[in-house]
């Protein structure tokens, strides 16, 4: 969702609750189950590095 918004709104800010109540829900809403699947899918890996890290999550998937 980070990446989402920073792409879409570049500099704009958001400056209100509700402002950011409807971008988030409009890049939710824009979410494709194929998006989904590919993050689910690098869990495994992300488990392990988390692990290896003592937990940390100080990496990039």
């Amino acid at each position: 969702m980070k990446w989402r918004i920073l792409w879409r709104h570049g500099a704009e800010q958001i400056t209100t609750p509700r402002e950011m109540e409807t971008v988030l829900q409009e890049e939710w809403d824009k979410i494709t189950i194929e998006e989904i699947n590919h993050e689910i899918v690098k869990l495994p890996d992300i488990m392990i590095r988390c692990i290896a890290a003592n937990s940390g999550n100080k990496f990039q998937s």
